[in-house]
């Protein structure tokens, strides 16, 4: 008897000996090859430890796995584990084409479907974080409070009163204090000076507000509009290097919207840090040996650039006769949006551009969409010729898919950062560039790589596992079999709209 308990306490011990209790959440992933932060593929398969959202440990299988003990185990033989996506240009209020107020929203099953699908479209194409260009911590907060989304930041914007995008709200929305509290007053300008308090709406206030808000970085806007609002005010370049002083002091980033040749000069003028989209409207007799000239100041006075080259064929694609029966567009969004799109009602925004092309009643589906592609060719040449010449000074050329640019339906969420990838690769990126930009090089620019960007010890679990190496290959991330969102194990397929 005696014999027989001191065995038993025995085997008592050695069981409690061999692994302390997983911790609650805890995942390990085996055998995986990793993508690091320099654009290599770690040479040895590692074994990956992630507790409390967390990467806690990274060990060659030669040290063994015994000390390690998770909740979930998975297999990563043959497969690449690479860092989050990082979309540094989206809008999240916006559902793409489906413009409708407020009241409207809560009723509408149309937009609540679609609003739900919205964040995980992002990571079904593995897009684990996000800044929205032009929002508040209130929305950002209510984001970020959703079980299973992308984490988001924001920075903060900066506008004209009666100028580009404030003109395009409703008017009572406009004079709102939730607008009004970020309309800028030009002191060097008369421009909107009656209705905003010169104190309270100062550069140095409205930053220091935004810093106070945790915003990432400072928008600003140099737009004179189209469409039907056309010699739309702008702000003074006096004004602007008065906002990048009073930023650069909180050490917040001002980012400019502009698209133009004289945006661009704007830009070298002002000392922004960035500019978030390409110059695709410039002069017809501007040369490529011009806008070489632009780049190169750009790269002298260290200014990054967008090219979010997928808008202009976002708009193209509006009138392509194929677009929904793309099979990546299922995954996008829920099908009652997609069917409503078809509708008249939902084609409007084709209609309100096709108004623009002549003769186009006259012509059939086809003969339009190849009518519209050569109209914006000559954008997307002016694009090609800039970020070939940025792309000389690598860490100026900074991802982001400006999703949706607009009220067009074309821009899904996810999609379009993927298909942004596609033509990254058309104007001669090469994959490792791309890779760099879309992890390390974004976490850099928000500030956040001590986070997020790369796979080490300690940063937060953002993760995505692949079957094919992204460094090969572009349709390595539609390969994408799990996303991790703070270390939560997430099978890709569940996330699609087809499947929701």
């Amino acid at each position: 008897m005696k014999f027989n308990c001191i065995l038993i306490l025995a085997v008592l011990a050695a069981l409690g000996a061999k692994a302390a209790p997983a911790n609650e959440g805890s995942l390990l992933i085996l055998n995986v090859h990793i993508v690091t932060a320099n654009a290599e593929v770690s040479k040895q398969s590692v074994n990956v430890l992630i507790e409390h959202e967390r990467i806690r440990a990274i060990t060659n299988n030669e040290v063994g796995t015994q000390k390690f003990n998770a909740e979930q185990v998975i297999d990563g033989k043959g497969q690449f584990l690479i860092p989050g996506l990082i979309d540094t240009h989206v809008h999240l209020r916006d559902v793409p084409g489906l413009t409708i107020s407020e009241n409207e929203r809560a009723q509408s099953k149309i937009y609540q479907e679609a609003a739900a699908q919205i964040p995980r479209s992002y990571l079904y194409s593995g897009f684990t974080t996000l800044l929205d260009l032009a929002n508040t911590r209130e929305f950002i907060d209510k984001w970020n409070s959703q079980a299973l989304a992308p984490h988001a930041y924001f920075c903060t914007p900066l506008m004209i009163p009666q100028g580009y995008p404030a003109i395009f709200l409703p008017k009572e929305i406009q004079d709102s204090p939730d607008v009004t509290r970020h309309y800028l007053h030009d002191n060097h300008s008369h421009t909107g000076a009656t209705i905003v308090d010169s104190d309270e709406n100062s550069p140095t206030k409205l930053v220091n507000a935004a810093k106070k808000d945790s915003a990432r970085c400072i928008k600003v806007f140099y737009e004179k509009g189209f469409g039907a609002n056309r010699n739309l005010p702008v702000p003074s370049e006096s004004i602007v290097r008065e906002v990048v002083a009073a930023a650069h002091k909180q050490k917040l980033p001002v980012f400019l919207h502009g698209n133009s040749q004289e945006s661009y000069e704007f830009a070298l003028n002002t000392g922004v840090d960035m500019l978030v989209h390409g110059l695709w409207n410039a002069d017809a007799k501007t040369t490529n040996a011009e806008l070489t000239q632009i780049a190169k100041r750009l790269i002298k006075a260290k200014i990054a650039v967008q090219p979010t080259v997928q808008v202009i064929y976002g708009e193209q694609e509006l009138f392509n006769p194929n677009f929904f029966l793309q099979p990546d567009v299922k995954h996008a969004m829920p099908a009652s949006l997609i069917n409503w799109y078809q509708s008249d009602a939902g084609q409007w925004m084709k209609h309100e551009i096709g108004g623009y092309f002549k003769g186009g009643a006259s012509l059939s589906a086809e003969q339009q969409y190849q009518q519209v592609k050569a109209a914006y060719q000559p954008m997307l040449e002016r694009v090609n010729t800039m970020t070939r010449q940025l792309n000389t000074q690598k860490s100026l050329l900074v991802f982001g898919s400006d999703t949706p640019s607009g009220p067009i339906y074309t821009q899904f969420p996810g999609l379009n950062g993927r298909k942004e990838m596609d033509h990254w690769l058309e104007m001669h990126i090469s994959l490792t560039d791309l890779f760099k930009a879309l992890t390390i090089g974004n976490a850099q620019r928000m500030g956040l790589s001590d986070e997020i960007g790369s796979i080490a010890k300690n940063k937060v679990a953002d993760l995505l596992l692949l079957s094919k190496n992204p460094l090969e290959d572009v349709t390595a991330y539609d390969s994408i079999s799990w996303v991790m969102i703070r270390g939560k194990l997430i099978e890709r397929e569940k996330l699609s709209a087809a499947n929701n």
